[in-house]
């Protein structure tokens, strides 16, 4: 069962997550040490893991739909998700400022640091094709519409789709190309691939730990009052909708439950930097990373169980 096996997982990367706060709080933690962090996940962990997902999963026209149809909902999710915390937060009279930063707190997920691990120790390589995938297209749409949907006067670049082209990505590209061509490389590749793959979960929950303390410490005692609704979104409402969306289709299971579980991340980690150099508001962002990736310990959990009681 998907909850029971979902339980080891969050409670492996909630332990580690406290490990690294615990480190936060004794050793002094620079900037420079957190990119050096970010930069061993992206340049080399993430893209690892994806990779070993082609290495090690049977090939097959069904493989390769399936990586396309959890493209295209990753897709459509995350505009449903920016659209609906946007909604939810003008109903709830924010301003319209505010609720375009509600609506990217509410509507993108950390798919990549949390995501991509979490289904890889849940359903195995395979499970971290998809959920790369998955991750593929929120960046899409991260670095398009939400980026576009946090500025007033947003002016078309080609400087924000030179940013889709990251190691993940092109993982991506590599891993396709693979299991297409049915490619299978020395044994002693496929070995230091998965020994470096199995830095993502550490890694990523390292940082998260870290970065925990590190908000706590720079901006003391943090109310969540502004932030209810689109934690509730993201949380708890969008993941349930999500839950209803696939009941109607007929998806492999794996490829339901994948889905279900990226649309249940939290708050990306990255939202502190991007609403800092968008919306001049970097203190709304480092709450919801805080906050969110903390309840989702709890909440991630509760959403498995769900969808699995209903499917």
């Amino acid at each position: 069962m998907v909850f029971l096996s979902i339980l080891g997982p969050m409670f492996i990367m909630a332990v580690i997550s406290l490990i690294g706060y615990i480190i936060a709080k004794t050793n002094e933690i620079t900037d420079e040490s957190k990119q050096l962090l970010i930069s061993i996940m992206l340049n080399v962990a993430i893209p690892c893991i994806i990779l070993d997902g082609a290495f090690k999963t049977k090939v097959g026209k069904e493989l390769i739909s399936q990586l396309i149809i959890i493209f295209i909902f990753s897709i459509l999710i995350s505009l449903f998700g920016l659209l609906l915390g946007w909604i939810f937060a003008r109903i709830f009279n924010y301003s319209p400022s505010n609720a375009r930063k509600m609506a990217f707190i509410a509507g993108l997920g950390n798919t990549g640091f949390i995501g991509i691990p979490l289904c890889a120790a849940i359903f195995g390589p395979k499970g971290a094709l998809l959920a790369a995938a998955f991750d593929t297209g929120v960046g899409i749409i991260l670095f398009t519409v939400a980026i576009a949907l946090l500025q007033e006067n947003y002016q078309f670049s080609l400087a924000s789709l030179k940013q889709l082209i990251n190691p993940p990505v092109i993982s991506i590209v590599i891993a396709l190309v693979v299991i297409i061509a049915e490619i299978q490389p020395p044994e002693i590749i496929q070995q230091l691939n998965g020994m470096l793959a199995n830095l993502a979960t550490p890694l990523g929950m390292l940082y998260i730990g870290i970065l925990i303390r590190m908000m706590l410490k720079e901006k003391g005692a943090m109310s969540i009052s502004r932030l209810k609704v689109p934690i509730l979104l993201k949380l708890i409402i969008f993941p349930i909708l999500t839950i209803v969306l696939v009941m109607f289709t007929n998806l492999s299971m794996m490829v339901k439950q994948v889905i279900i579980i990226q649309a249940a991340m939290p708050t990306m980690t990255i939202a502190p930097v991007l609403l800092a150099r968008y919306a001049q508001d970097e203190e709304i962002g480092v709450k919801a990373t805080v906050f969110s990736t903390i309840f989702a310990i709890l909440t991630v959990p509760f959403i498995v169980f769900l969808g699995s009681k209903l499917f």
